[in-house]
């Protein structure tokens, strides 16, 4: 009878396993791509746009059949939120054997002082910050996603003069790399316009200031007749509501932060009113930027839309994807590097991406206004042929 019975539950499990035979793995093996993200201390809402741009592209890759058939793995490193926790996080993921190619710090003085490491390495860095002082490291292995700060200045300057009609802005700018240059190209394009924007009108911020009433005070009583901020995410969100509440009512322009969902999120209604000149809008119209954008809100129901740090993390792997399957490589870092300089016309979710001796791939950003805390589409504008 005990015979029977296991006969009897072999049988059971045999037919079992016929109808739904064991999942068997499709992939031939697996290539890994590196992130850093800061992931803990004051930048961690940015870390965690980073964090699930990379997850999402590496689903979709996934389940696309991976790269060249193998299977995509991501390690992370948290870069915190200063330059040497970045730069250590970054060297920590240069120097996995198993790292074909990484994604940056989303912060431009951060990945500057990372090129030497890298180009030590002779690794790919897809830099996550904008700032048009990258390039000026010549390193062949550093490329941006990001469109650079030479050409955000010039479609700054001309919002700011043909669609505000400023004609004496004052210039508020965080005192680092990415600020200091974008400022200085911005300034540098309102001139090619006609605006000769004077010493006084420039006020300068530290990275991690915390009060700027003084500085919008001295705004108010000038003669300014509209303000252009240039900053990181949570400073942009600090300005917005200290500008709010110091009742400044001249036109306000900002960066590609003053945008963003963290800027927006942490800064509620006071960040309406403010024109961007943005990387990134979730109310994007292409179909790309329109699918990517519906993908995340169904991934991450429940968490803020999405924002600058996560199509950019995104758009690096999947450019990372492409440049594999043009150099037929999941291994050979110096051969998938070169096929980065084949790109062109990628339609990304951010941008169509085309290589530039730059070695930045975008050829387009977005002219939005806030409102209602929604970063609302104008226009899609063009610095050159995509």
């Amino acid at each position: 009878m005990m015979r029977s019975t296991g006969i009897r539950l072999c049988l059971c499990i045999l037919a079992a396993l016929l109808a739904f035979p064991l999942a068997v793995s499709a992939f031939d093996g697996t290539v890994t791509f590196g992130a850093v993200a800061p992931m803990s201390g004051t930048n961690i809402m940015v870390g965690d746009f980073v964090r699930n741009g990379i997850l999402l592209a590496q689903k979709h890759i996934n389940e696309r059949g991976g790269i060249l058939g193998k299977e995509l793995k991501i390690v992370f490193e948290d870069e915190v939120d200063n330059l040497q926790a970045s730069v250590n996080a970054m060297t920590k993921i240069i120097n996995y054997p198993e790292v074909v190619a990484f994604f940056g710090s989303t912060y431009s003085a951060n990945c500057i002082a990372a090129s030497p490491v890298v180009l030590q390495k002779k690794i790919t860095m897809f830099a996550g910050g904008s700032s048009a002082n990258i390039p000026k490291e010549k390193n062949p292995y550093v490329w941006q996603v990001r469109m650079t700060d030479d050409q955000s200045g010039l479609l700054l300057a001309k919002a700011a003069t043909q669609v505000i009609g400023m004609k004496n802005p004052a210039v508020l700018y965080v005192a680092e790399s990415f600020g200091t240059g974008l400022m200085t190209q911005t300034v540098s394009a309102l001139k090619g316009l006609g605006i000769d924007v004077p010493e006084k009108n420039l006020y300068a911020h530290n990275p991690d200031e915390k009060q700027f009433s003084p500085i919008l005070t001295q705004i108010i009583n000038s003669d300014a007749d509209g303000l252009i901020g240039i900053s990181h995410q949570m400073p942009a969100a600090v300005i917005t509501m200290q500008a709010t509440a110091a009742g400044i009512d001249i036109p306000l322009l900002g960066s590609s932060s003053f945008a963003s969902v963290v800027c927006r999120e942490t800064a509620k209604e006071a960040s309406d009113g403010w024109m961007g000149v943005a990387d990134w809008t979730p109310d994007v119209t292409t179909p790309e930027g329109k699918a990517f954008s519906e993908a995340y809100r169904e991934e991450y129901k429940g968490k803020p839309d999405s924002d600058m740090p996560a199509v950019t993390a995104y758009d690096s792997l999947m450019l990372f994807a492409e440049a594999c399957k043009i150099a037929n490589t999941t291994t050979d870092r110096e051969a998938i590097n070169n096929a980065l300089y084949k790109i062109k016309a990628y339609k990304g979710a951010m941008s169509t991406y085309t290589y530039n001796d730059n070695h930045c791939f975008s050829t387009s950003q977005f002219l939005t206004i806030n409102e209602n805390q929604r970063a609302v589409l104008k226009e899609v504008v063009y610095t050159r042929e995509p």
